[in-house]
């Protein structure tokens, strides 16, 4: 998800894998062949390193232009793909019934397309942080 315009791209895979994730990264490097992309990734394990230094490995070859930024854990509720994802799960997948997967994968993909084409927006962060202390010392 681009933050700046709330534009998604996604793909569908039958299995998630860390092989399978790299492709994904590679699709995301020629989709933005010269900018500099910021991904922002909770703690699974596909999203590490690992002992192959898979994320070493493609930010070389892609001239360094990665940054992987790391959600705290269970905080996952930063990443603004995420409030994507709830309105997914509440405008896709609440009440429907996918007979196939290939059904289910042609009902998210079209629902991305539309998104682009018709909703897509930034989302507005309005999290300010937690209530102020009260101090109750100088309640009447």
């Amino acid at each position: 998800m681009n933050p700046h315009t709330g534009e998604v791209y996604g793909e569908i895979c039958a299995k998630r894998t860390a092989p399978r994730l790299v492709e994904f990264m590679e699709s995301l490097a020629v989709r933005y062949p010269d900018q500099e992309v910021h991904i922002v990734w909770d703690n699974l394990n596909t999203h590490l390193d690992g002992p192959e230094k898979r994320w070493t490995a493609f930010n070389q070859r892609h001239g360094h232009r990665f940054h992987f930024h790391y959600t705290p854990i269970h905080a996952s509720w930063v990443n603004q793909v995420e409030v994507f994802f709830g309105i997914v799960s509440r405008r896709v997948l609440r009440y429907s019934v996918h007979t196939s997967k290939k059904q289910l994968a042609d009902s998210l993909l079209g629902f991305i397309d539309h998104w682009n084409k018709h909703e897509k927006h930034p989302f507005r962060w309005t999290f300010t942080g937690y209530p102020p202390v009260i101090d109750r010392s100088q309640a009447a």
